[in-house]
């Protein structure tokens, strides 16, 4: 039986899950678009989107059983793909400037996933779960997650321009001096650190963080038992003013969720 048949037999109309699975599918390449934006052309995320913005158009022009079983397991595979992305946005929605992406790619990969895998049930019995629009219980799911996606998106983009705006923890460096010695400088660029380790010695010390990149980043440290944290903004340099008491090597990273194994470092710290 083929897929149109098999739309007829299930009244004709499309299901909720059948109209879900493609949105679904639009809205994960509208956000894969998002993050390139900020991060440069990635050639596996654009095979993605480009699979992707193919599955949403085939599963509005031809509602068939495999397209949504190929849908729903694309959809799937993203998600799980992004959970380390999806599990740092959730715990701290505006610790990143594409926070409120990664949650949306968590719920309409979800939802999409679910509608995708449902849609290829309706369409082997022919007798669609659900119809569109006749399920007040589905209705008022479709409302909550809209909600959550709108309040989660004014949390992440206000809470972290916010802290974008404002000094972070680096404050609090125990710094009661100006540095006595000349600084250095660590270049990001790429998403990527050039300078994998930097050289200072004990006393205030200078790091000036140039941010060539569009998106933030981070400049984080642990000294002294303290985590220190200063926010970077896109195309910016902040200087990073350390009190450095005791000799050692200490570790700098970006602590946006993903940056990490290209943004980490070595701080050789030497008594003067």
């Amino acid at each position: 039986m083929t897929s149109q048949r098999n739309l007829a037999a299930a009244g004709g109309t499309r299901s909720t899950a059948m109209w879900l699975m493609p949105f679904a599918a639009a809205i994960e390449v509208m956000v894969l678009v998002a993050v390139m934006g900020s991060i440069g052309f990635e050639p596996p995320l654009v095979v993605f989107a480009v699979v992707l913005a193919a599955v949403a158009a085939l599963g509005l022009a031809r509602p068939g059983r495999r397209v949504f079983l190929a849908g729903g397991i694309l959809l799937l595979a993203f998600v799980a793909m992004n959970l380390p992305f999806i599990a740092d946005a959730l715990v701290n929605p505006v610790s990143t400037s594409h926070a409120w992406t990664d949650i949306i790619a968590l719920v309409a990969g979800v939802a999409g996933a679910i509608a995708g895998f449902a849609a290829y049930l309706e369409l082997r019995r022919d007798d669609p779960v659900v119809q569109a629009l006749r399920a007040p219980i589905g209705e008022a799911l479709v409302i909550l997650a809209l909600g959550m996606l709108i309040g989660t998106t004014y949390v992440s983009v206000r809470g972290f321009d916010a802290l974008q705006g404002s000094a972070g923890l680096g404050v609090v460096n125990g710094v009661l001096s100006a540095p006595g010695q000349l600084p250095v400088e660590l270049d990001a660029t790429a998403s990527a650190f050039t300078q994998t380790s930097l050289g200072l010695e004990t006393g205030p010390g200078t790091i000036y963080v140039v941010n060539t990149d569009a998106g933030a980043h981070t400049f984080d440290i642990e000294l002294a038992g303290q985590h220190l944290s200063w926010p970077v903004p896109g195309k910016s340099t902040v200087a990073v003013v350390l009190n450095l008491t005791t000799a050692g090597t200490y570790t700098y990273w970006c602590a946006i969720p993903g940056h990490r194994p290209g943004m980490e470092g070595t701080l050789e710290v030497a008594t003067r």
